[in-house]
């Protein structure tokens, strides 16, 4: 009796029990295996360098570059992780089949450098492509709780405030081109400055319905300084995504009066672009828009890049080196132009080795958060689908503009493997 009750013990010790208390804080690293403790220092350096991601410091405070911050932080974020790994507090989580995907596409735009037609260029523009990766899994392997989930969420939306105020700042000043207004740094284009804040703003709605008191009132603020700022970039494609963003998430949601406002929001915005709208193309007369039309040529040679380069393209980020071989005849540009199309980017710049990978990297991101927002657990359906129509947001907007190098698609899909890792091993100790 005696022996039986010691085996019990021994048993409960290395196997506890599972509370619903602990789901918060759990992190499990082997089966079986739970730890409470505080979040990573990997997670603090993480919430850190997306903050500074978004600050653009080295372009407001030009003294700063010469420390490189975020690139520090990055670095200690990354060190601290492979530490907590390799003394055997956790375990590297590689979130396939994401992961898997996100590893190939990688070794495709590495590939597409050896045989592009600038490899210098293509090469840079890879180093960079691989830090996104980095902090992809810095973001799966840091973010393992609801809570720290949450974090980076909340981490993500105080950031976009900077190129938010900084876009309506030099609004106010009179800092326009051809009747558009961006920011600084990564955020210099208005696309970009558009798109990245319409990303943010599924995120910013969760996190308002989870919080309380005088941090919800700070988020719907920051919510409200989102919209005007996307305005003011006079972004076509940027104000196509605000509605479809709207429209998805209202319509997820599945709440009568979020339904209405949101379309009324979306309407409002629509009829205040047609009497406001600064810029010299509009929605109207796209057969004679300038700026249309080179967006649609330049899928066109996207595609021609493609047929002649289909195994890895002509290079990661050289569609724009490419484009005075490929674009058509007649057609008058200021210059060299990227492929203004995501999803075309990838397939002329990587060839059909990056492109497969690329596009089952957001569809898998799509179907997991889909999943988790059917969940019939609230608060795991919640972040399912702030993820998911966020990701949404970026396929709209990506389809008039080339994000495959900037960092915002691999924050995203981080999340949304966050995300179904945490669902999974809380599933599994509820099982």
């Amino acid at each position: 009796m005696r022996s039986t009750e010691m085996t019990a013990t021994s048993t409960e010790s290395r196997f506890p029990r599972w509370r619903p208390a602990a789901i918060e804080t759990a992190q499990v690293n082997k089966p079986g295996e739970i730890h409470t403790g505080k979040p990573p220092a990997s997670y603090w350096l993480l919430l850190t360098f997306v903050l500074l991601l978004y600050a653009n410091l080295p372009f407001v405070l030009p003294a700063s570059e010469v420390l490189r911050p975020a690139m520090v932080i990055a670095l200690l974020g990354v060190l601290a992780l492979l530490s907590q790994t390799a003394f055997g507090s956790r375990t590297f989580d590689f979130a396939f089949p994401e992961g898997g995907l996100l590893i190939a596409f990688l070794g495709a735009a590495g590939l597409s450098c050896f045989s592009a037609l600038w490899p210098q260029y293509a090469f840079g523009f890879f180093t960079t492509l691989l830090k996104m990766g980095v902090v992809y899994f810095v973001i799966v392997n840091s973010a393992m709780t609801k809570r720290t989930l949450q974090g980076v969420m909340t981490a993500m939306v105080v950031g976009g405030v900077f190129p938010a105020i900084g876009t309506l700042r030099n609004y106010a000043l009179g800092d326009v081109v051809e009747g558009r207004t961006a920011w600084v740094g990564i955020f210099a284009n208005p696309n970009e400055v558009a798109y990245s804040l319409v990303i943010l703003l599924p995120l910013a709605a969760y996190l308002i319905s989870e919080r309380r008191g005088i941090m919800r009132i700070a988020l719907v603020a920051i919510s409200l300084i989102y919209i005007p700022a996307i305005f003011v970039t006079f972004s076509r494609g940027g104000m196509i995504g605000l509605g479809a963003v709207a429209i998805i998430y209202a319509w997820r949601k599945r709440i009568v009066w979020l339904q209405i406002l949101m379309v009324v929001m979306v309407v409002g915005g629509m009829l205040a672009a047609s009497r406001f709208w600064s810029r010299g193309e509009g929605f109207s007369k796209l057969s004679d828009d300038v700026s249309f039309q080179e967006r649609v040529a330049t899928s066109q040679a996207g595609f021609e890049m493609f047929i002649d380069h289909p195994l890895l393209g002509v290079g990661l980020a050289c569609s724009s080196i490419a484009w005075p071989l490929y674009a058509p005849a007649g057609l008058l540009t200021r210059g060299a132009i990227i492929t203004h199309n995501t999803l075309i980017q990838s397939l002329s710049e990587t060839g059909i080795l990056g492109f497969v990978p690329f596009v089952l990297l957001i569809g898998a991101g799509l179907f997991h958060m889909r999943t988790l927002g059917r969940s019939t657990e609230k608060h795991i359906a919640g972040i399912g689908t702030a993820i998911e129509v966020a990701i949404w947001g970026l396929v709209v907007c990506g389809m008039s503009g080339g994000y495959v190098v900037t960092w915002f698609p691999y924050l995203l899909l981080g999340l949304a493997a966050s995300a179904r890792r945490i669902a999974r091993e809380q599933t599994k100790e509820t099982a």
